[in-house]
């Protein structure tokens, strides 16, 4: 497998397992959590993106994919889609 193939695979695990309503927590380590937790995944939307130089549309659908959305307001999808905002224009 490669750099770039790894990298997919955990971001598209994390993004499977991430809470996306970390940020309406009153318990303040879940929301410092959830922040380290998103920075991580955004570290590797770059990684795959900006250095890899993979197809960031291909990638956010496949997130999208992976993630069914879990909010009647589509925070779960929007979420994602801000994350891919720099590399879609």
């Amino acid at each position: 497998m490669t750099v770039s193939e790894q990298i997919k695979v955990d971001l598209l695990d994390m993004v499977r397992k991430h809470d996306y309503s970390y940020m309406y927590s009153d318990d303040h380590r879940s929301w410092e959590s959830g922040m380290r937790y998103e920075k991580e995944i955004q570290a590797k939307i770059h990684a795959l993106c900006s250095i890899h130089k993979e197809d960031a549309v291909a990638l956010l659908e496949d997130c999208i994919a992976i993630r069914p959305e879990q909010y009647r307001d589509g925070l779960t999808h929007k979420v994602i889609r801000g994350w891919f905002a720099p590399y879609i224009g």
